[in-house]
C-alpha cells in the first residue's frame, strides 16, 4: 500500500521534535533551564526588594523564583519546536509544501520526503500510536515516523494502511 500527501514545513520537523523531546537531554535542558531562571527571578527581586524595610524579602524571593521557573517550563516546548523547525528549514532548502510517500513492501515502510528515503523495518516496529492529529509508528532505537492524520482521505484509508503495516510486521516476525 502507499500513501501520498503534501507535507508542510511543521510537519517534516514534527518526527525529530518528538524524538528530541522523549529523549534524556531534553529533560535535563528543561529542569537545569528552569533551575537558572528561578536563581536569577530570586536573585533579582533580592536585589529589587531588599531595600524596602516592610518586604518580607524571602517570600518575595521564593515567589520571582517560582514565577522564573514557571515561565521558563511553559515556553521550552514551543521554544525547541520553533528551533527545530528552523534547523530542518535550514537542511531542507527551497519551497514547501513537499511531496512524502509512505509505502508498504514486503517487510520495509519505504518514506520518501524532501529528496531523502528511509526504509524501516517492519519487523523493529515497537508500537503505533494515534493521538487525534497524528498517527506515531515507532521503530524503537532506529527511529520514528510521524504521519498527519490529514494525509489519510477518511478513517477506512487509515485502517487500511494501518493493517497493511501491521500484516507486513506480523509476517516478518513469524518468519
Amino acid at each position: 500500500m502507499t500513501l501520498t500527501y503534501e507535507t508542510t514545513l511543521a510537519e517534516a520537523a514534527e518526527a525529530p521534535a518528538r524524538l528530541f523531546q522523549s529523549g534524556k537531554s531534553y529533560a535535563t535542558n528543561r529542569w537545569r533551564g528552569a533551575l537558572i531562571c528561578a536563581g536569577a527571578f530570586g536573585f533579582f527581586a533580592m536585589l529589587g526588594f531588599n531595600a524596602k524595610p516592610n518586604v518580607n524579602l524571602p517570600v518575595i524571593c521564593a515567589a520571582a523564583a517560582a514565577w522564573g521557573a514557571g515561565i521558563f517550563l511553559l515556553a521550552y516546548k514551543g521554544m525547541v519546536r520553533r528551533r527545530i523547525i528552523a534547523y530542518v528549514a535550514s537542511e531542507l532548502k527551497g519551497t514547501w509544501p513537499r511531496r512524502t510517500n509512505y509505502a508498504v513492501n514486503g517487510a520495509e515502510l519505504i518514506c520518501t520526503s524532501a529528496g531523502q528515503t528511509f526504509t524501516y523495518r517492519l519487523a523493529e516496529l515497537a508500537g503505533v500510536h494515534d493521538d487525534g492529529r497524528w498517527l506515531e509508528l515507532s521503530f524503537g532505537e532506529r527511529g520514528l515516523c510521524v504521519i498527519p492524520l490529514r494525509a489519510f482521505a477518511d478513517t477506512d484509508e487509515k485502517s487500511r494502511f494501518l493493517a497493511a503495516v501491521g500484516q507486513a510486521s506480523e509476517q516478518q516476525t513469524a518468519g
